[in-house]
């Protein structure tokens, strides 16, 4: 069935939606993403897919649609050995001369898990990274933006996605890009939301309006009359996915906070956002498809180059720095353990001058937890100490034979 007539079928029924873009639904959307159950949303592991059905049931919530005759929302794509999930729901619009001409926003929904290089954290390996701002910000916002507009759907239909692997290279994207799932040619725009949870003096960022000859004349008026402190940029590419519509010959903007101190790292938590602000700027985003709606068509510009806010590169240079120095820092407790099967982790080795000598372990002690956390496995073992810093205090419960102590280490 051709995707314009299944976007003419009545919609599910659905929960009454709010009038209004809302603070506490964006807490609720990034308290979830952000919890340790997902582990930091890594393409093509557990965290990642939970974090992709989230997204699914609440476009189902919603009534969206599914792009797909199948009624599937999630588009798996290959990711290494992995499979990985893009997200996608489509809102009917209410003109039926215009439902072959669609509106999309997205936002990548994965992030750099339990500490991947792959997916490029900056925090110590096993150190949950919980993007709070990168990007269950822009995922919130996607959402937020399909619950409003259902109860005040536009003309135009809207394709709503999120993506994953884009902390791998924007591969999510691509692959939904070139999978043929989506009508590439009949995409009017693409709005990408990318760590849009950090607005700090009203500064917002927002690149590609060059990649369509009408965007500046359509927008710069209400540019003109925000609020905020617009940053504006012609180019269409940025290291987001809004660079694999674009090269697909779709106008796509981009907006973006910019970096900060705890991009890619563990600190990048839901209590830093500015829920305020961001709402202010999903709010300029719905203005921006009002605006869009209206028209029917726009003239692609092939607009490349690399569009970033002017202070990205020296943001990005006093960051790095600041890894190197938190590397230098990294803390070892200095032994080595054995799995066995019935006992748990064993100490098989504590290394001379160590924190862990120090702390009186001894060969053949049970690694009971450090610091509250159970310890049944080198996999808890590891993300408990992941954190720890020279100097900082551990405890260690542990059993030596029969007795049950408690050793408080300070590691080196």
């Amino acid at each position: 069935m051709l995707l314009s007539a299944l976007l003419l079928l009545s919609a599910p029924a659905q929960e009454p939606v709010p009038s209004e873009l809302r603070v506490i639904d964006l807490k609720s959307h990034i308290a979830f993403l952000t919890s340790e159950e997902l582990e930091g949303r890594e393409a093509g592991k557990r965290g990642g897919h939970l974090a992709a059905s989230y997204v699914e049931n609440q476009f189902r919530r919603y009534g969206l649609k599914p792009i797909t005759e199948d009624g599937s929302y999630r588009i798996p794509f290959p990711l290494g050995k992995d499979t990985a999930y893009n997200v996608v729901g489509v809102l009917p619009g209410t003109d039926p001369a215009m439902q072959d001409v669609f509106l999309a926003v997205g936002g990548h929904h994965d992030h750099a898990g339990l500490g991947s290089r792959l997916s490029g954290a900056m925090g110590f390996p096993y150190e949950i990274h919980n993007g709070a701002d990168d990007n269950a910000s822009g995922t919130s916002g996607v959402l937020e933006l399909a619950e409003y507009f259902t109860a005040h759907p536009l003309k135009h239909p809207i394709i709503f996605m999120t993506f994953s692997g884009e902390e791998r290279g924007l591969k999510g994207s691509e692959a939904l890009v070139n999978s043929g799932v989506l009508p590439n040619d009949k995409i009017m725009a693409m709005i990408n939301l990318d760590m849009i949870g950090r607005l700090q003096d009203q500064a917002l960022f927002i690149g590609g309006l060059g990649t369509a000859a009408e965007l500046h004349d359509i927008l710069d008026p209400l540019f003109e009359k925000s609020k905020l402190d617009l940053e504006l940029d012609d180019r269409g590419e940025a290291p987001s996915d809004n660079t694999n519509f674009f090269h697909a010959g779709i106008p796509a903007l981009f907006m973006f906070t910019n970096i900060h101190e705890d991009y890619h790292m563990p600190s990048d938590d839901a209590d830093k956002i500015n829920y305020v602000g961001e709402v202010q700027i999903l709010e300029l985003t719905r203005d921006v498809l009002v605006l869009l709606d209206q028209k029917k068509s726009l003239t692609f510009v092939n607009k490349g180059g690399m569009g970033m806010p002017e202070s990205f590169m020296p943001r990005m240079s006093e960051h790095y720095r600041r890894i190197s120095a938190r590397k230098k820092l990294k803390g070892k407790l200095g032994l080595r353990v054995t799995v066995e099967e019935e006992r748990g982790l064993v100490v098989n080795t504590v290394t001379a001058g160590s924190a862990a000598e120090a702390a009186g372990l001894e060969v053949g002690d049970l690694v009971v937890s450090v610091n509250g956390t159970e310890t049944p496995d080198m996999h808890m073992l590891r993300r408990a100490l992941a954190a720890g810093l020279k100097g900082d205090e551990i405890e260690l419960r542990i059993a030596r034979g029969s007795t049950k102590m408690v050793l408080t280490a300070v590691l080196k």
